[in-house]
């Protein structure tokens, strides 16, 4: 083929084919520009019906105003509009099209016929056949209610590429339509829409709304009616500062999940964002609002619906052919009030606690013999408690001699001063609700009046107990060997705060209790004596160790600079990026460049290295090779693909409240459900949202799924529909098994079974970590050419 290398004007017929291509991509906005016009001629009635998921025909009929047949010849043609007649009129636009590019655009990549009639002309309206220039070939009297009915069949038939790839993913494109139709359906006050689409086993409805419902109703249709008590709605309009804010006429109206687990959603594929009534992408909202969510939930995604109004001449809406991409004017203002509402809404839940049940228990304090007459006791039970008792905890954990001390003196006075001897308590970290353990052995045993307290005396047993780290004071003239830096670093000891002198009127201790006291005071005297007696000791061998280590930090880094001068010539291309990866992140991901997982079977075995891992060899690179993991990882994709869930039959079925996308999804998949363990039926008459019932649920291991794993799995097939998910409780269970019947660290292995070991990973979708994180192998060593 002889190629001109003369500049020359391209043909009116390939400027229409590229800049058609570039306004319909996909099944979704052939469908979407449809919609669009209905909804600009003022539609309250839009069905769209699709045949084999929109492969065959597509047919979108409104209510609206109709054509009139003075525009019947330039309706189709490239950029005749009557939304707007100069680039000023753009600055305040309201219609969803402006360009006057979608009927040309669909007439070149499908075969267009409208048949439309006017309030004047029904019943009796019109069909027009178009050809792919956008020209009328054709027009016949057709009976037709007020109103306009645009079909399309044999989408992107010219277009073998694209035509091949839409038959590939029709699942997933369909999916995306029905997601598109949905954000629709929630902002269209007023309008009722239907989705219809007729495949062999009959029409199946995936959207339908009412004119008379409110937003919430609508948005419910779409995230399910189960959703109901989880949502939450807000309205915010925020004062203006400035005579420029003044003209932004912002407000905002919006829906959001509320911060809880059950309420939340695992992807994020269910957040609507709406300006001046137009379904758009705005990242920034999209992160700002999933960030101060996340901060409530975090590993949930909110669902929202979030609407808001601004004067139209501070946006630009004319910068992507899907108009889904926004400019704001004041960017920054929206996003500030649009914190500003989320905070409103997230504030109450910023003080709901979930209530902490700490059981307590009073023990005998005199012989073990009298422990077996426990009483449970409550924490604010403190005023009932006898006034020379001790409270103390059961643990394993050693406590620091010093706090120890003081809160043992803290804790021996009369039981009416509960109050304050819970703040002295909290003043050293110590807490009866949320701690680490204590010791098991009696305290105080060094004295003998620990022996003396009455038989019949109880204390209160609390469970959990945080106590403060531990804190020595040194001596003030002993030496120390920390460098400056460490200095700064190095905590300082909080002085245990005085006991505050207690009013006269109050009750004083008994005599026991009182010499129980003056004993500790000096047992915690003497302990911090000997605290300090051992100081100069450590820091002896703190300056020993130092130099020993500054030694060995010259020493390192002498070899270091020998090993950089010595590695200059390799590049960093050839290493991979293996090295210089600061985490295992970035490590993975460099590994996956340079190595191909077909490398695996290629791999020469060296050794063992301590019983736990494979040396193996590519090249001129070393690689070790965790056993243990790699096996375990073959192993669990094995489970996955191969596993056999069993099913336990509901004795009733159970009608499922889907979302209608959820519905359809479910639907789309149900093989893959019933390989999953989960069996559904479908009623096709039934009422969108409630056709699908479930009839059995998965079992593994005594362990029976229940309908939160179901949504979870459709939730995957929603976003992924060419992979096989499982849901995340039967993947970590495969992950226990796989690692449980894996071969373990310190087992010896014949040449044989490493081999088979590495090989397997060249067969694995993902070899470079096992199911629980651990990576499968690294690089070790580049061996000298």
């Amino acid at each position: 083929m002889t190629v001109d290398t003369g500049m020359h004007a391209i043909g009116k017929d390939t400027v229409r084919q590229l800049c058609a291509g570039q306004v319909i991509v996909d099944l979704a906005t052939s469908v979407k520009e449809l919609l669009e016009n209905s909804l600009d001629a003022a539609a309250t009635n839009v069905e769209i019906k699709l045949k084999d998921s929109g492969l065959a025909s597509i047919s979108v009929a409104d209510n609206g105003q109709g054509i009139d047949e003075a525009n019947f010849a330039t309706l189709c043609r490239k950029h005749w509009t009557s939304k707007i007649s100069s680039f000023e009129d753009l600055e305040g636009v309201e219609t969803f099209g402006f360009r006057g590019e979608a009927l040309s655009s669909l007439c070149a990549v499908a075969n267009v016929t409208i048949t439309t009639a006017t309030r004047e002309s029904a019943p009796m309206g019109v069909e027009l056949e178009f050809d792919s220039n956008g020209e009328l070939v054709s027009q016949k009297p057709m009976a037709r209610e007020r109103g306009t009915t645009v079909k399309l069949t044999g989408l992107f038939a010219k277009w073998p590429v694209r035509q091949q790839d839409l038959k590939k993913n029709i699942r997933r494109e369909y999916l995306r339509l029905v997601s598109l139709i949905e954000q629709y359906a929630v902002i269209s006050d007023g309008v009722r829409l239907s989705l219809t689409n007729q495949t062999r086993g009959g029409n199946t409805v995936s959207v339908r709304t009412m004119p008379q419902s409110d937003r919430l109703a609508r948005l419910l249709t779409v995230f399910g009616t189960q959703m109901r008590p989880h949502i939450v709605h807000f309205e915010h309009q925020p004062t203006a500062d400035s005579s420029e804010e003044s003209q932004l006429d912002l407000s905002i109206n919006g829906h959001i999940s509320k911060p809880i687990p059950e309420a939340g959603r695992s992807a994020s594929d269910r957040q609507f964002f709406f300006v001046n009534g137009r379904p758009c992408d705005f990242p920034k909202a999209k992160k700002l609002v999933n960030e101060m969510y996340r901060d409530h939930s975090p590993t949930r995604f909110p669902l929202y619906a979030i609407a808001v109004t601004i004067n139209p001449r501070t946006i630009d809406v004319n910068l992507t052919p899907d108009k889904r991409t926004i400019l704001i004017r004041h960017e920054p203002q929206l996003l500030a009030a649009l914190r500003q509402a989320l905070a409103l809404v997230f504030e109450p839940s910023e003080s709901v606690f979930n209530v902490s049940r700490v059981q307590t228990q009073l023990v005998p304090t005199s012989t073990p013999a009298d422990s077996a007459a426990d009483q449970p006791a409550t924490i604010g039970a403190a005023d009932s408690e006898p006034r020379d008792t001790l409270r103390t905890v059961t643990a394993e954990t050693s406590v620091p001699g010093v706090i120890r001390c003081y809160v043992e003196q803290n804790q021996t006075g009369s039981s009416t001063r509960g109050v304050e001897a819970g703040q002295k308590r909290q003043a050293v970290g110590l807490s009866e609700t949320d701690a680490a353990p204590l010791p098991t052995r009696p305290r105080l045993d060094d004295f003998e009046s620990r022996q003396t307290a009455a038989a019949d005396n109880t204390r209160p047993v609390a469970e959990n107990v945080a106590m403060a780290p531990e804190t020595r004071i040194p001596q003030p003239k002993a030496p120390t060997v920390l460098s400056e830096q460490s200095r700064a670093k190095a905590p300082v000891p909080n002085k245990p705060k005085q006991p505050r002198p207690q009013p006269q009127h109050q009750h004083q201790p008994p005599p026991q209790s009182k010499r129980l006291s003056t004993m500790v005071v000096g047992a915690c005297r003497n302990r911090m004596q000997n605290d300090a007696h051992d100081w100069s000791s450590i820091a002896q061998r703190l300056r020993v160790k130092q130099a020993r280590h500054l030694q060995q930090l010259e020493d390192s880094q002498q070899r270091q600079l020998a090993q950089e001068d010595e590695d200059a010539n390799i590049s960093e291309v050839e290493q991979g990026g293996i090295h210089n990866a600061s985490n295992p992140e970035q490590a993975n991901s460099a590994l996956s460049r340079l190595i191909h997982k077909r490398d695996f079977a290629k791999m020469e075995i060296i050794g063992q290295f301590n019983h736990g891992f494979i040396v193996a060899r590519l090249s001129q690179d070393l690689y070790i090779i965790d056993q243990h993991a790699s096996d375990e990882k073959f192993n669990f994709e094995q489970l996955q693909q191969r596993a056999v869930i069993q099913s336990q039959p509901l004795i009733r079925p159970t009608i499922l409240e889907l979302s209608v996308v959820d519905e359809s999804v479910a639907i789309e998949f149900q093989d893959t459900l019933m390989s999953n363990g989960f069996h559904i039926r479908v009623e096709e008459d039934a009422v969108p949202g409630k056709r699908v019932s479930l009839l059995s649920q998965p079992f593994i291991d005594q362990t029976l799924f229940n309908q939160q794993d179901l949504l979870e799995l459709i939730g995957k097939l929603s976003v992924s529909p060419e992979s096989a998910p499982r849901c995340e409780r039967a993947r970590r269970m495969f992950a226990s098994r796989a690692c449980r019947k894996s071969i373990m660290i310190g087992g010896p292995l014949s040449t044989a079974q490493m081999r088979s070991v590495v090989s397997n990973l060249s067969g694995l979708d993902h070899p470079w970590n096992c199911p629980h994180g651990r990576p499968t192998m690294r690089h070790l060593y580049r061996l000298p050419i």
